[in-house]
């Protein structure tokens, strides 16, 4: 690769529809990816997040609307002319292959020379930590020295855009957490627009510059991880990302006043962390409410303690902190929950 590297390239979607056969799977998309962004699509499975990715990598059938990389736009075109990189789930590696050869493969193809094949494949492996494997097959390599190899042979080809297709769901837990930190770092290092697709929240959280949340095929929201967490526009969004308390009907304080009043088309929601769980007969300071409830279920997750806790004719959910030593609740104890009503959140739809 050169060490001048292009300038980053934004992409644009606009009124995306695509259907296969007489199912819809995405409808009237309209999305701004900026250049030099770590974008993510998330949402649960048949969202239409990876149709989504693939259509702007030229797979599937041809949608309506209209898809810009940069200035560019490609829409129809075949996905070898639009110079963008994609990583599958499945790595796809030849496995008849070594580490060097799997990743000159795409220039090699181009008829690049020797020469500055080999410059250019020497500095993507080091980029990905693999230059002393080299020689090595797919086999001889762990689930993650494979992913970094398939990372390597798509950004060796210099890429306008980025694409990766939950390329993480095939490595154990601890392995995810190191490997994506890793494709971040390479993500900033490279200055490459990237578009990431992933049904984890964990992982869309944590490298995200934005995030779009896809459900049967339309954009609920985009965002910042944090303000899709703190800000969700709607019920779908609340749910998905995180724990959230949602709420019809009303909710009674410990003096027996409506805190508030919801219906079927609105929803409250406030999160777990919201809440502050007390032993009677409790007491709430300034912008807060006072609750009285009792415990009906406790998890133990760690760092806090998880509580569901009956109150009126709801169920809400608490997190407390836990310290070794802290006394906890049990179920059947009668509790005061205090709410942060700075923090409670009308939603429609």
């Amino acid at each position: 690769m050169s060490e001048i590297r292009p300038e980053a390239v934004g992409v644009s979607i606009e009124n995306l529809s695509l259907s296969f056969g007489d199912t819809e799977v995405l409808r009237g998309v309209d999305l701004t990816i900026e250049p030099g962004e770590f974008f993510t699509f998330l949402g649960p499975s048949g969202s239409g997040k990876s149709t989504l990715l693939r259509a702007i990598a030229g797979f599937g059938p041809m949608p309506g609307g209209r898809i810009l990389i940069g200035a560019d736009d490609v829409t129809g075109e075949p996905p070898w002319t639009r110079n963008v990189g994609m990583v599958f789930q499945s790595y796809a590696l030849w496995p008849h292959m070594t580490v060097r050869k799997n990743v000159a493969f795409g220039l090699e193809e181009r008829k690049i020379m020797a020469k500055e094949i080999k410059a250019r494949v020497d500095e993507a492996l080091i980029l990905v930590g693999l230059l002393d494997l080299a020689e090595r097959r797919p086999s001889q390599l762990s689930g993650g020295q494979q992913q970094r190899v398939a990372l390597a042979r798509t950004i060796v080809v210099e890429p306008r855009i980025l694409l990766l297709d939950e390329p993480l769901s095939n490595l154990d837990a601890n392995l995810r957490i190191q490997m994506r930190r890793d494709i971040l770092d390479l993500q900033r290092k490279l200055k490459l627009t990237t578009i990431f697709v992933t049904h984890d929240q964990e992982e869309a959280n944590t490298t995200s510059d934005r995030i779009a949340v896809l459900d049967q095929g339309i954009i609920q929201q985009v965002g910042s991880p944090m303000q899709l967490y703190d800000e969700p526009v709607n019920r779908f969004v609340a749910d998905f990302l995180g724990t959230a308390n949602l709420l019809d009907g009303p909710l009674e304080t410990a003096d027996g006043t409506h805190l508030f009043q919801s219906d079927k088309d609105r929803t409250v929601m406030f999160r777990p962390q919201d809440l502050t769980i007390q032993s009677l007969p409790g007491d709430a300071g300034p912008d807060t409410a006072l609750l009285l409830g009792r415990v009906e279920h406790r998890e133990f997750l760690g760092s806090l303690i998880r509580y569901n806790v009956a109150v009126g004719g709801h169920t809400l959910t608490v997190d407390d902190s836990h310290s070794a030593g802290r006394q906890a609740f049990s179920p059947g104890d009668d509790v005061a929950l205090v709410l942060d009503t700075r923090n409670i959140r009308i939603l429609t739809g």
